[in-house]
């Protein structure tokens, strides 16, 4: 089923992303995580994609779809050629695999800039165009910033982005993670502006640690609310940032959630237990049906 269907309806949506693992070490964990939260019945899931094991990104798409029942949907990025993209796009079609969120992907080395491995494909939008031209039914997903990503020159440049994405055939957006609501709120209001009427769904991370937090904001550009942030500074200890992160999160989404938000994405880092946490409290709250 298409994610963007599952949107529309009155209920949000709860999905969460998975990180696929870099090599068999990181298995096991991924494997308990979504077990885990299999439990807790997501409307969806997405699964990183990774320059090295696109093929355990499949893998691990049909197996989640096949073993839990639950809509999977693939990351893809501009990490291979035109022809390359469009023999995994193939291989994803005959699988079954109905959702595909459209990235440009980062850079090997943290730092660099990107080097595309096709010309034709700099861009997530670049991407978008490539699969509504080729004539791949897929429901399309794309990223978007609520605030400014560090290698945009400013906002309006990386909403631009945006748009062009949507006008390229994006069916729905995710944000990267924030912290701070109010720049969620006002890209959605600029994007309605805008005639832009696709789903925004918010992208939430519960803080695992301080180390986490300082390699996600610096990648993403968010910002941590200062009495957050000061908070995080006089903690004792990453378990006490760890339970910081989930009531910051939970006061979050209860907001989101009254505003009438589509859905709740959780950046999960392979992790159940903050995630279960959260939804615990929202259930415990009737902000969501059980």
């Amino acid at each position: 089923m298409r994610i963007a269907e599952m949107l529309a309806r009155s209920k949000p949506t709860v999905s969460f992303e998975f990180m696929a693992p870099r090599d068999e070490s990181e298995v096991e964990v991924l494997e308990r995580t979504v077990a885990a939260l299999a439990g807790h019945a997501p409307d969806w899931v997405s699964v990183t994609y990774r320059v090295r094991t696109g093929d355990k990104t499949l893998e691990l798409v049909t197996r989640i779809k096949r073993q839990y029942h639950i809509e999977a949907m693939a990351h893809l990025t501009c990490a291979n050629t035109a022809d390359r993209t469009r023999q995994i796009l193939n291989w994803m079609e005959r699988e079954g695999v109905a959702n595909v969120l459209a990235l440009r992907g980062d850079a090997p080395v943290a730092g660099e800039p990107f080097e595309p491995a096709d010309p034709r494909l700099t861009h997530a939008s670049d991407l978008i165009r490539l699969v509504r031209g080729s004539g791949y039914r897929f429901g399309l997903g794309a990223a978007c910033s609520t605030e400014k990503h560090p290698e945009s020159l400013d906002l309006e440049h990386e909403f631009r982005y945006m748009q062009l994405k949507v006008e390229q055939g994006a069916d729905f957006l995710i944000t990267q993670l924030f912290f701070d609501n109010r720049f969620y709120f006002d890209l959605v209001r600029r994007a309605r502006a805008a005639d832009i009427t696709v789903p925004i769904v918010p992208g939430l991370m519960p803080i695992p640690s301080r180390r986490s937090l300082g390699v996600m904001t610096a990648m993403s550009g968010a910002t941590t609310p200062a009495e957050l942030q000061s908070a995080i500074d006089e903690a004792p200890d990453d378990e006490a940032v760890r339970a910081l992160g989930v009531k910051h999160c939970i006061a979050q989404c209860v907001e989101l959630l009254a505003a009438g938000v589509p859905g709740l994405h959780f950046y999960t880092f392979n992790r159940a237990r903050a995630p279960i946490e959260i939804l615990e409290a929202l259930r415990g709250h009737q902000l969501l049906a059980s």
